[in-house]
């Protein structure tokens, strides 16, 4: 497709598209429609927003209160973290020491059995000679 064909082809496609015929909507306007100054017939909305209000006032109102309780409980936990950090600091204490300890005894264990393994060794190697 060249340059001139496709020209063609979009000239022939606005012709088409402004050839067509708008459509017209038709609306009816009842009574319970919004006239042009905003005013509606029936209208109730200060009354919606009132009670709206009054709504969030009554749940931002309780959450003042909910904040208080939500702080003391915030506190009580951190008190309970605290004391379990304490406990948990002091096992891995304990831990550290059983640990050197332990150490310790393995290695008065390991050299003897090092050295007997050690002579082992060598009885065996004396015998394959």
């Amino acid at each position: 497709m060249n340059l001139k064909e496709l020209q063609a082809m979009i000239k022939e496609e606005l012709d088409a598209y402004m050839s067509e015929e708008e459509v017209d909507v038709d609306v009816d306007m009842d009574a319970g429609d919004i006239d042009a100054d905003g005013d509606e017939s029936g209208d109730d909305s200060e009354d919606m927003l009132m009670q709206i209000y009054n709504m969030l006032k009554d749940k931002f109102e309780g959450e003042d209160d909910a904040e208080e309780v939500e702080d003391e409980e915030a506190e009580e936990e951190d008190a309970e973290l605290a004391e379990e950090e304490t406990v948990e600091e002091a096992k891995d204490e304990d831990l550290e020491e059983g640990k050197k300890e332990d150490e310790e005894d393995m290695k008065e264990e390991v050299s003897t059995e090092v050295t007997h393994l050690q002579e082992r060794f060598k009885k065996l190697a004396n015998i394959i000679k």
